[in-house]
């Protein structure tokens, strides 16, 4: 074998060496990676389950809170329809007791016909409990 079949030869073995250490070197980070990977999975994942009772639990709060806010709102619209009433009757009463009925809606509500009992346990009916919520 001639001087330059070995060193075409030796070089030839160098970069098979190098190639195989770039190789192994290769695969061990791509393993790293992978580990990395499925570190930070586990961990999201662990995270996501301890989340999700959270935001369910909030859910519910927040559709209790809706409900209460819409009975809220509707007693409220109930309170303001008695005062407009009530004031009609003040204004009825002030004068000079002589007006129409019709001035006052012809005695619409059910506290102004004490003598309806239906009206009455249907006008309590309205205005629900709230109810207790817990945070």
């Amino acid at each position: 074998m001639g001087y330059s079949l070995m060193v075409d030869h030796e070089k030839k073995m160098k970069r098979k060496i190098s190639n195989r250490e770039s190789s192994k070197r290769s695969r061990m980070k791509r393993d790293q990676h992978m580990k990395d990977l499925s570190d930070k999975l586990f961990y999201f994942m662990k995270k996501r389950d301890e989340m999700l009772p959270k935001m369910k639990g909030i859910a519910q709060e927040y559709a209790a809170m809706e409900v209460e806010n819409m009975v809220l709102r509707s007693q409220k619209q109930e309170l303001e329809k008695r005062l407009e009433y009530a004031k009609s009757v003040c204004g009825w009463c002030e004068g000079d007791g002589y007006g129409s009925m019709s001035s006052m809606g012809g005695f619409q509500e059910p506290w102004l016909r004490p003598w309806d009992q239906y009206q009455i346990s249907n006008s309590i009916s309205l205005m629900p409990s709230t109810g207790n919520f817990q945070f």
